[in-house]
């Protein structure tokens, strides 16, 4: 029997991913089985807006009504990052599995220890949760446009992402990403970040400086983030010197990781991840959370130091 996923912030306002999400899940045997919207119109609207990718889903607009009609394995929360805490509880509460839109929480006091707390019940229920963090998932195209790049230790990683905000609200949308590619390429459950460094370059522009520090080694980092609203958006990273670009084909959206002239195919990152969240529910496969638990505190740190030296 195919997985059935409960689908939070269905459709694209403010960036979001919902549509591509709800696409994905179908195309990999979930059954995208309701949706949730803020209104009963906004609701049937993104069901209307789903047939098209042949997501036959029943609109709610009240989460504990949805949650009883059941019977759901997962919760999808797609919906902007300050609501994410509340959905999150109430799939504690119901015993479902999660994807959570990345940040995984914000808008409190004290995001990263929200985070911990939640991360424990989920892992005590033995339910998985997935943070929605894709970067890492590129990962072997990296390898196959720089063969061998990645067997040495990661001394070095830049990226660059252009994410539509600015200032804070930079780096609240984007440091996920770099921090969850750092995840995999040093993990370290003890990991830090040291020597914190900001060069602001006007409203839309802003790079960041840290060193990643591990019990292997440390591995300089800096990630430049320039504001744009158009798409597809630049994004790229390096590793130890070796860069790799992200284009997109504006014919079909498929993606290509590129050096120069040389550039090897990129499977939608998107796809990657969910195809091992789908493959979880089906084999009841806990996700361990510590990676989420790490990122909000470093996510947290960043922000905090941002705000400092801002002032």
């Amino acid at each position: 029997m195919s997985p059935r996923v409960g689908l939070i912030g269905a459709r694209r306002v403010r960036q979001g991913l919902g549509p591509f999400v709800a696409r994905h899940l179908h195309a990999l045997g979930a059954e995208v089985a309701c949706v949730l919207g803020t209104s009963a119109a906004s609701a049937e609207r993104a069901v209307r807006e789903l047939r098209s990718f042949g997501v036959a889903a029943s609109a709610w607009h009240d989460l504990d009504a949805m949650l009883r009609a059941g019977p759901l394995d997962a919760l999808a929360i797609l919906s902007p990052r300050e609501t994410h805490e509340p959905y999150l509880r109430a799939a504690l509460d119901a015993r479902l599995r999660v994807l959570c839109e990345k940040p995984f929480v914000w808008g409190g006091s004290a995001p990263a220890n929200v985070a911990a707390e939640l991360c424990a019940a989920f892992e005590a229920r033995g339910l998985g949760v997935v943070e929605n963090c894709q970067w890492p998932c590129t990962l072997p195209a990296f390898a196959s446009l720089h063969p061998g790049a990645l067997e040495a230790p990661c001394e070095r990683f830049e990226m660059r992402l252009s994410p539509t905000g600015t200032g804070e609200r930079m780096l609240v949308d984007s440091m996920s990403h770099p921090l969850s590619v750092l995840q995999a390429l040093a993990p370290d459950r003890a990991a830090g970040l040291e020597a914190l460094e900001f060069a602001p370059e006007g409203p839309d522009a802003l790079t960041l400086r840290f060193a990643w520090r591990t019990a292997q080694g440390v591995t300089a980092c800096e990630v430049r983030l320039v504001r744009s609203e158009s798409t597809p958006r630049e994004a790229g990273y390096g590793v130890n010197g070796l860069w790799a670009e992200r284009l997109v084909r504006k014919s079909d959206y498929s993606m290509l990781f590129a050096a120069g002239d040389r550039s090897v195919e990129l499977p939608d990152p998107l796809r990657v991840l969910l195809a091992g969240f789908v493959a979880g529910l089906a084999d009841d496969v806990p996700h361990a959370p510590w990676q989420i638990v790490q990122r909000m505190q470093m996510l947290e740190n960043i922000v905090e130091a941002y705000r400092g030296a801002a002032h």
